[in-house]
């Protein structure tokens, strides 16, 4: 089980051979292989070998040239080439990911810095104070409409996942200008400490020191959705008076420490954990030579996990620092 957004397309899954070992491009699984495939042609192409080397190859291209090197750079099993996916189009790489990892990024960062000098009161006492909250409530919400939309998406392309990298830029831009007034500094310590988790995450996955597991994705996906439960219904009771606490139900505390630093804590390390596997679907993704196109759907999921782990450390933060 991985991020909803990738989990609706194959290119994401890792295929295993029957005995468990991950599957090279291009396998097939069944019986019919050795009938079919490898075992006549290697017959065949054994003889051919053998009557051509001594004529042909050892006299015209002489001992010791890169040919076969090339020729195995070039090729995958079955004759496909490496660059391409099954469709033609260029596959997709590592590079592809990132690119399309930093667009998106760079227009959150975009439009949470336009959202927050214009919405953003430059006093905390003003009338737009009210205005500010209201567009990141709704913006908030608009965004997590579209993510739901993209979650039952086979690929996704640069509009949706602009749009909504756009709509979380200004939720959190409005948002954090927010805080920063009644908090300052606040925002910049939120920034370097999600670009710390990101970092650490991505050496835990690039070293192999974690790995997830599908049982560990389940225990995170479910806990990921208890949180979002409860957030509306805290949102729910704030916004009818029901709890008049500056963090609603999070205000309250748990053997002296408030519950919004409690659950902070253990939806960043869930985020995290999920943000590792989001790198390692991405991994799979290109192992799998899907097309080039996907790498918007790759990139989506990676961002949605980052911008959700700097609202915890947002959120977490403000609680650390109320009064």
């Amino acid at each position: 089980m991985s991020n909803p957004i990738m989990s609706r397309n194959p290119y994401f899954t890792e295929q295993r051979t029957p005995a468990g070992y991950p599957a090279m491009p291009g396998y097939q699984p069944g019986g019919d292989q050795n009938q079919q495939g490898y075992a006549p042609q290697a017959d065949q192409s054994y003889g051919q070998y053998n009557q051509q080397y001594g004529q042909q190859q050892y006299a015209q291209q002489g001992y010791g040239q890169p040919q076969y090197d090339q020729q195995y750079e070039q090729t995958a099993f079955g004759g496909q080439d490496v660059n391409r996916a099954a469709n033609g189009e260029p596959a997709l790489t590592n590079e592809d990911v990132m690119m399309k990892v930093g667009i998106l990024l760079g227009v959150t960062v975009l439009t949470a810095v336009l959202s927050w000098m214009f919405f953003v009161p430059a006093d905390i006492n003003a009338s737009g104070y009210g205005l500010a909250m209201g567009i990141a409530v709704g913006s908030s919400l608009a965004a997590f409409a579209l993510g739901m939309v993209m979650a039952f998406k086979r690929q996704l392309g640069p509009g949706l996942t602009i749009g909504y990298a756009a709509l979380e830029g200004v939720c959190l831009g409005t948002l954090t200008g927010v805080i920063e007034l009644m908090i300052p500094g606040t925002a910049i310590q939120a920034v370097l400490a999600t670009a710390a988790v990101v970092a650490v995450c991505w050496f835990l996955h690039s070293t192999g020191l974690v790995r997830t597991t599908a049982k560990g994705m389940k225990i995170a996906i479910t806990v990921a959705l208890a949180g979002i439960v409860f957030s509306l219904a805290n949102l729910a009771l704030s916004w009818t008076g029901v709890i008049d606490a500056p963090w609603g139900m999070r205000s309250a505390e748990v053997m002296g420490i408030p519950l919004g630093v409690i659950l902070g804590v253990v939806m960043i390390l869930v985020a995290s954990y999920m943000l590792i596997n989001d790198f390692e679907v991405a991994q799979i993704a290109v192992a799998n030579r899907a097309p080039r196109s996907f790498a918007w759907t790759a990139a989506i999921g990676i961002v949605m996990t980052i911008l959700w782990i700097y609202l915890e450390i947002l959120r977490l933060i403000a609680i650390l620092n109320q009064d």
